[in-house]
């Protein structure tokens, strides 16, 4: 298969942790390629993505934008942004998946910016210090996602070492008290609201993982709304009724019955090759599936 056979392969049925970096960068990507235009001719743009998908901190603004709430965390403000904000997503998520699994990255990421643009619009309406801006705040950036996933990794894993550069390796309990405590001290020191939105990202993902240690797991609202979506637009085999005449049906029955006993050997073998490749994915990574496999799963992907 090709590269990009291969990515479509990666993003169907990869981890969550590589389809959110990717959704992540396409948003980047469309966004800039859509105001670009209106920047080069110096004209104004009669529609504003970034404002339209932002958080808004004043409730009537909020009122008239209430899925920011939910898409403010795939938008970013430029190029470094989105790098460190993917890098570090990159980092700590693959500790995390590795440690309970690709499944809990998604429900991590989505409530740890929910939880983060709940503390951001809490405090800018509830401190005095944010009066004076409350009316104009809005809020972008995944920071507040990520911060939950380096937090969840801490928590569950504190003593895994990280080797960084000019300091060698480091546990990340460490790497992420410094994150929190920097974000405390630079509540003061502008972007106030970007580092509480991180710190009730953080509150998040140390919160899940200590209710996940016992026994209880805050995701399974969000798994519980993607099973009724997948069962929504699922398709439903379609019944074909067909009469047939007493000789006729006599006289195939026979031959029917001898085909059907090896073409439904067939197709369960097919199926419980692709279940088997599929789980080896859920285990690893696309990238551990041999040549072979990956040929079988582009051969499926054809089939109608």
């Amino acid at each position: 298969m090709n590269i990009w056979q291969d990515i479509k392969w990666q993003y169907r049925y990869g981890s969550d942790l590589i389809k959110l970096i990717l959704i992540n960068i396409a948003v980047f990507v469309i966004v800039n390629l859509i105001s670009l235009p209106f920047k080069l001719f110096q004209a104004n743009s009669p529609f504003n993505l970034v404002e339209w998908l932002s958080l808004y901190a004043s409730p009537k603004n909020l009122l008239y934008h209430p899925w920011g709430i939910f898409t403010y965390m795939f938008l970013h403000e430029g190029f470094l942004h989105v790098l460190f904000n993917m890098l570090g997503l990159y980092w700590f998520g693959q500790i995390v998946q590795d440690m309970i699994g690709k499944p809990k990255i998604l429900p991590i990421y989505i409530f740890g910016g929910i939880f983060g643009g709940i503390f951001y619009i809490a405090a800018y309406n509830l401190f005095p210090l944010f009066s004076n801006d409350v009316h104009i705040a809005y809020c972008i950036g995944a920071s507040a996602s990520v911060m939950a996933i380096v937090l969840a990794a801490a928590t569950i894993a504190p003593d895994y070492e990280i080797g960084l550069m000019f300091i060698g390796p480091v546990k990340i309990k460490w790497i992420a008290l410094v994150y929190v405590v920097l974000d405390v001290i630079n509540i003061q020191n502008g972007n106030a609201g970007g580092h509480i939105a991180h710190l009730g990202g953080a509150l998040f993902g140390f919160i899940y993982i200590r209710q996940l240690q016992r026994g209880n797991d805050l995701g399974k609202p969000f798994y519980a709304v993607i099973d009724f979506f997948s069962n929504l637009f699922k398709k439903k085999p379609k019944l074909k009724v067909e009469y047939k005449k007493e000789k006729e049906y006599a006289s195939t029955f026979t031959n029917k019955q001898s085909t059907s006993n090896s073409s439904g050997k067939t197709d369960i073998s097919k199926q419980e090759r692709l279940d088997a490749i599929l789980d080896k994915i859920n285990r690893s990574s696309y990238d551990s599936l041999s040549k072979e496999e990956k040929d079988f799963l582009f051969k499926i992907s054809q089939e109608d």
